[in-house]
């Protein structure tokens, strides 16, 4: 049975296992989410050693069933990605072209394969789930720049007896 923390950890484990195009040795790494689990602060204090650490949670917001007929129907769980990129020069001579030209890289990468183009990680055996819709922008913090996706995953389950 597929459930929102299911689908999560898959996500989790194909942005895991990406080799991204640029730097390829410096990998995407699941942020443990230690503490109060604040990425963003954790990410700007880590600095240079947050390259490519990325967080994925359930934002908690429930938009209603497309479909329920009171035995089945289709939940939808919104999730967001943050992978940090550490304002150095690592990505190249250009500094910040150069980090934007490999966060566009990655961007791509990760939505080929867990959003509209990657239907095939997410049916049996993996949690049955497909990409809804999602939005994806930039945020800028001191020491780090972010990619933050917003996906809506959606996803069938029986009514509880």
């Amino acid at each position: 049975m597929t459930t929102d923390d299911l689908i999560r950890d898959r996500i989790i484990t194909v942005i895991s296992g990406l080799t991204p195009t640029s730097i390829s040795r410096d990998k995407f790494v699941a942020y443990r989410n230690e503490g109060g689990a604040d990425f963003l602060k954790w990410a700007d204090q880590t600095g240079d050693g947050a390259l490519r650490r990325f967080q994925v949670r359930d934002d908690g917001s429930r938009p209603s069933p497309a479909v329920s007929n009171g035995d089945l129907e289709e939940q939808l769980v919104v999730f967001t990605i943050y992978v940090a990129y550490p304002k150095d020069s690592r990505a190249g001579h250009k500094n910040a072209l150069d980090r934007d030209r490999m966060m566009s890289e990655d961007e791509y990468r990760i939505l080929y394969n867990i959003g509209y183009s990657g239907a095939s990680n997410f049916t049996s055996p993996y949690p049955d789930a497909s990409w809804r819709e999602g939005s994806v922008d930039r945020i800028q913090s001191a020491a780090c720049d972010f990619i933050r996706i917003r996906q809506t995953m959606g996803y069938y389950r029986a009514a509880p007896p």
